[in-house]
């Protein structure tokens, strides 16, 4: 069934009917959870809504009248995971590529990842080049999860949103200290994080930090064949690359209150990361001729900071409304270089290759958000946003003594502004209806300019409706169905826009140059998502999901040849069409099987499918997206040792894409096994034990060209390892 013949259903009349049908049963059947009502005027931004103590994340989420659910602390620490990009591997509904315990990865919602996720970070868009893998769960309060977007939290989420709230203080002094090491690949590495807070009667403030190891080496084989103008080639190249840095995170914030109605807050976020590398390639030509830059030694080394800091006022207006201002500033720097050495067979040096790039951008944020609460069930919340952001790039290729780039461009400037208006109504119509309305217009402007004097000029403006709205089905006390229907956007990469060329060193077709594009469009999609909720009790439910996404002006990129070197460029390319359904439990064993153990089960699956019109079948889905995904876990705590254990089975099933009607590219399934133990020897210390990427499959990814004079296979094999870790947890 499409979601397409699902339309009839969600004409005016028909929610009309709902609305009366709920206000004709609420007094026979109220529902069991409290329905979704503003938050109430006070000291704490309603973007970060507070949570009352007691309330369980399954209650939070029953209540909420839009679609979003919540990672809490505990499931941030469970698996004594390094990064925040582990945690979300394990959420119904999220797909992270690449391998456990490793840097890098991408996440993909709703089956789409490479830019159709919006990362926000406390409520505002990540800093540039914010990295998941770099963020500590530790540092982090609570991850927010948005299939559907608001209009407060910005539309530029065709996929959905993903929220990072850093920790703030809960009005109880804090000293943890958690220290661990983890171990892969027959290497051991630290980790460590602390949280330090306090309060007086106006005064509180927190401070958290972590920091973490990194290294790891790793070895890929990489085999390519074809045929073309030269006849038939088979080559294998063989490469190590040994890994070795720190990253870090520190979250300080303070808040002041002025009496009962207005309160300052300071919140910092720092991060960095330092790393160097060093390894060598051997190719092997078992037939066609050789090629020059075939074997290679090569050093790298590169670092990066961000530092964000934001202040908030807020001051409450009168009995029903409080308005909020923010002022923020970011300063980040990344820097990377290169030396490779290009050596024959006996390691004679032939070439010599040095690159480097350093990066800084500058970024002035503004915002003003009036919330007013007409009752405790309607509230009208309006704002404006500004951002103003300028990059630098400053790079350099020279391969003996001589640029490369040239022709290409070797610094560039970016300016960027946005500007955004927005206006959103949180109405309870019924006790068995609850409305979302909003709607949300932002402009953003960009000019550029490298040292050659070339310009690029792109400045758009959408307007994005959203409505979601929560039905309790009459007659039930834990049945309820939701709706979203949003209009949103993406808008294209600076880097996508920049006409300047990376140049590969053996160009060839599976390894082209690249070059942005100026005349790309952002892309424009309208979504439905309907969901049915059925809750049990203990924080138990069962939801079923169905999801459609159109999108206009896909972007997709194409290897072209332009003279003698291959390029690709990302190019506008007509409408696709991307649609799914999610199942979701989690529940108690014994509600099911009396008698049976007290495991706390969960479980999700999400299957997708995807077409773009201007790539022709089969295999023409969008991107990277995964098929197939599923998640089962399982914890259990022992009632005769203080013992907690669990784990968790993940599997992705990815295949072929055809990406146009010459190109093709594959990626391996994914399997993965994890599982931890917690002891809590007193309440104020535990030992953590876990185990990620158990079955340690070999990473395999295939790109693939085929036309009518030349066709090139490129296979990279990879393997993967198993990574143990061992945290102390102290409380003082």
């Amino acid at each position: 069934m499409t979601l397409t013949k699902l339309s009839p259903f969600f004409s005016p009349s028909v929610i009309a009917a709902m609305a009366l049908c709920g206000q004709a049963h609420a007094q026979d059947a109220p529902p069991a959870a409290p329905p979704a009502t503003p938050a109430p005027v006070s000291a704490v931004p309603a973007a970060l809504p507070q949570v009352e103590i007691g309330a369980s994340r399954g209650d939070e989420r029953r209540a909420s009248g839009t679609f979003r659910q919540t990672v809490g602390a505990a499931e941030l620490v469970r698996y004594g995971d390094g990064s925040v990009l582990d945690v979300l591997r394990r959420q119904p509904g999220i797909v992270v590529n690449g391998v456990p315990g490793r840097k890098g990865g991408e996440v993909s919602m709703r089956g789409l990842g490479s830019g159709y996720v919006r990362i926000l970070l406390n409520g505002e868009p990540a800093p540039p080049h914010f990295m998941l893998d770099n963020l500590a769960p530790d540092v982090v309060e609570r991850i927010e999860i948005l299939a559907v977007p608001t209009v407060e939290m910005g539309t530029q989420a065709i996929a959905g949103t993903i929220n990072l709230i850093l920790k703030r203080s809960n009005g109880k002094q804090q000293r943890q200290l958690r220290a661990g090491i983890y171990h892969d690949n027959d290497r051991t590495k630290p980790q460590l994080s602390s949280t330090w807070s306090g309060q007086d009667d106006t005064l509180s403030w927190l401070v958290t930090a972590a920091t973490r190891q990194l290294s790891g080496d790793e070895t890929y084989l990489t085999r390519t064949e074809g045929a073309g103008e030269e006849g038939a080639i088979l080559r294998e190249m063989k490469q190590f690359n040994e890994d070795r840095g720190w990253n870090w995170s520190l979250a300080p914030r303070i808040s002041k209150k002025f009496g009962a109605d207005e309160s300052l807050a300071l919140q910092s976020y720092l991060s960095g990361l330092r790393y160097d590398s060093a390894g060598f390639g051997r190719t092997d030509f078992l037939r066609g001729p050789e090629t020059d830059y075939a074997n290679e030694n090569y050093t790298s080394a590169g670092s990066s900071l961000t530092i964000r800091n934001n202040l908030t006022w807020i001051k409450t207006l009168g009995a029903s409304s409080k308005l909020e201002a923010k002022a923020g500033a970011t300063y980040g720097r990344s820097e990377a270089s290169s030396g490779i050495d290009f050596v024959d067979r006996g390691q004679r040096l032939r070439n010599r290759q040095d690159t480097a790039n350093d990066q800084h951008n500058r970024s002035l944020t503004a915002s003003a958000k009036l919330r007013t609460a007409y009752t405790d069930k309607h509230a009208f919340v309006s704002g404006v946003e500004l951002q103003r952001d300028r990059d630098q790039y400053h790079r350099s290729d020279v391969i003996d003594a001589r640029s490369r780039l040239d022709q290409a461009g070797t610094a560039f400037r970016v300016d960027s502004r946005r500007y955004a208006l927005y206006a959103q109504d949180e109405w309870d119509v019924t006790a068995r209806v609850a409305v979302y309305l909003g709607l949300r217009w932002e402009r953003v402007e960009l000019d550029s300019a490298n040292n050659l004097g070339q310009r690029v000029d792109f400045a758009r403006g959408m307007f994005s409706p959203v409505l979601q709205s929560v039905w309790r089905l009459p007659g039930t006390k834990s049945d309820q169905v939701r709706l979203g229907l949003a209009r949103t956007w993406r808008v294209p990469a600076s880097e996508s826009l920049i006409a300047g060329r990376r140049m590969s060193v053996a160009n060839t077709v599976t390894r082209p140059d690249t070059s942005g594009n100026p005349d790309v469009r952002p892309e424009r999609a309208l979504g439905l998502d309907l969901a049915y909720e059925h809750y049990l009790s203990q924080d138990g439910m069962v939801g079923v999901g169905l999801f459609t996404r159109r999108i206009d002006d896909v972007t997709l990129t194409r290897t072209v040849r332009e003279g003698e070197r291959w390029v690709a460029r990302p190019f506008n390319s007509g409408r696709a069409l991307a649609r799914g359904i999610t199942l979701e439990t989690k529940f108690k064993l014994p509600q099911l099987l009396a008698g049976a153990p007290a495991l706390d089960v969960r479980a999700s699956l999400a299957r997708t499918w995807s077409a773009l019109d201007a790539v022709p079948g089969p295999d023409n889905r969008i991107g990277n997206q995964a098929p197939l995904s599923v998640n089962v876990g399982a914890d259990y705590t022992f009632s005769s040792v203080p013992v907690s254990a669990g784990a968790t089975l993940a599997y992705a099933r990815n295949g072929t894409v055809r990406l146009s009607g010459y190109e093709t590219s594959s990626e391996s399934n994914k399997r993965g096994l994890e599982g931890y133990v917690l002891w809590k020897f007193t309440p104020k210390m535990h030992l953590r034990l876990s185990a990620s990427n158990l079955l340690h499959e070999d990473d395999l990814k295939r790109a693939s060209y085929a036309g009518e004079a030349l066709w090139q296979t490129k296979t990279v094999t990879a393997p993967t390892y198993m990574v143990l870790r061992a945290i102390a947890e102290l409380k003082f």
